[in-house]
């Protein structure tokens, strides 16, 4: 029987050798199936089935790899919203930098009272167009520089 724990908001579930083996037994199926192909299901005793979803059957397979590994599990919930100070870390960023981009909104902000708030999926939104300009701007330079043909 596993045995479950919260610490820290992390709720951790320690995998028993019994679990392990069994999970083993499981993913060997995963290695003999293309990950398109695999289907989880699950049967009630009456013999109703579902098909579980294919984003949920990848985090289900994830958790199953880990249990095969004997790891214990870790799950954890994420803050759907960010503080200034969570958003600034999050985007690798100092917080005065990020207040100026709120404010010419360039990155989408709302407030809960006095406090400025961050949606997680507006800062990976944001995180993602800042990586796409770099490397436009890298491959620019790079095209720039071999325009200049150099003889070395």
């Amino acid at each position: 029987m596993s045995t479950s724990t919260n610490i820290q908001s992390v709720q951790t579930i320690d995998v028993s050798s019994s679990q392990s083996t069994e999970a083993r037994e499981v993913t060997r199926h995963f290695e003999k199936t293309s990950p398109d192909d695999l289907r989880i299901r699950i049967e009630s005793p009456t013999g109703d089935t579902i098909t579980v979803p294919e984003s949920l059957s990848e985090l289900l397979q994830a958790v199953l790899r880990l249990a095969a590994a004997g790891e214990t599990v870790g799950i954890t919930r994420l803050s759907k919203s960010l503080t200034s100070v969570e958003a600034a870390k999050f985007l690798g960023m100092s917080r005065p930098t990020l207040m100026k981009l709120a404010l010419s909104g360039e990155i989408p902000s709302h407030k809960v009272g006095s406090h400025t708030r961050f949606d997680r999926t507006d800062l990976q939104t944001f995180a993602e167009q800042r990586t796409q300009k770099q490397r436009k701007s890298f491959d620019e330079l790079r095209a720039f520089e071999d325009s200049l043909d150099f003889q070395e």
